[in-house]
């Protein structure tokens, strides 16, 4: 059986959809952001995610960006 689960979706304020679709068969994760995807396997992804984990940390020192 594929089991293929959205493990999270946000819309922005432009309407465009963003979300993380997670396929256990493939074990793969495809980032939708908005009209454009990018398909990694979930090793991949758990990398990207800690690397954009730390460039936010980074980039929330260096701005005066709040997020609500």
């Amino acid at each position: 059986m594929n089991k293929v689960q959205v493990m999270s979706k946000t819309t922005l304020p432009s309407n465009e959809l963003y979300k993380v679709v997670y396929d256990q068969h493939r074990d793969t994760v495809v980032l939708e952001l908005g009209g454009t995807s990018l398909k990694l396997n979930a090793f991949n992804f758990m990398r990207m995610n800690e690397m954009m984990r730390k460039a936010a940390a980074r980039l929330a020192m260096q701005t005066d960006i709040s997020l609500k």
